[in-house]
């Protein structure tokens, strides 16, 4: 199931939890989990979006390895610096 769609069933469930009959005890831990998780998946489905919209501009770059973009590499140290 996609974030998405998790996202949903989570708030649906927490929507109608207080109709089920769910002691209180056991329904604030669930309400507490279940907005724990939402609150996960919607920083996960944010991130993946702005990963996606840097990507689309060509601004993407992987964090590994973004300060080895060495100038002149393959040339002499002395046909580099000129």
């Amino acid at each position: 199931m996609s974030k998405a769609g998790l996202i949903a069933l989570l708030g649906f469930v927490l929507a109608v939890m207080p109709f089920l009959g769910i002691p209180t005890g056991a329904k604030t831990l669930l309400s507490v989990v279940g907005g724990l998780l939402i609150l996960a998946l919607g920083f996960l489905v944010r991130e993946e979006r702005r990963w996606l919209m840097r990507a689309l501009k060509g601004d993407h770059q992987t964090d590994a390895y973004t300060e080895n973009g060495a100038q002149g590499y393959g040339q002499k140290i002395s046909e580099a610096h000129n």
